[in-house]
């Protein structure tokens, strides 16, 4: 733990820094929100969560339908006739 304490206390020196605005301008240095960037930023975190969850339906189709045929494939009665067709 001694060992990762200087690392922590450089971080949060950096983290301290780096949050201090420097403004060539009158404007105050209060928190403003570019609603153009907010949205596109939003309609993007949408827009691929969304993708990912019809891929997730996807595959979770596709493997049911998979597991379906390959029930109907190996039923009881067709490896008993299986079995009767080719001796070993």
């Amino acid at each position: 733990m001694s060992s990762r304490l200087p690392v922590l206390r450089a971080l949060l020196f950096l983290l301290g820094v780096g949050g201090t605005q420097v403004l060539a301008t009158d404007k105050s240095a209060g928190t403003e929100i570019d609603f153009k960037y907010a949205i596109i930023g939003t309609a993007l975190g949408v827009a691929i969560s969304a993708g990912f969850l019809a891929l997730k339906i996807c595959m979770i189709r596709r493997h049911l339908s998979d597991n379906d045929s390959s029930d109907l494939k190996n039923t009881p009665q067709d490896t008993i006739l299986q079995k009767k067709r080719s001796p070993r």
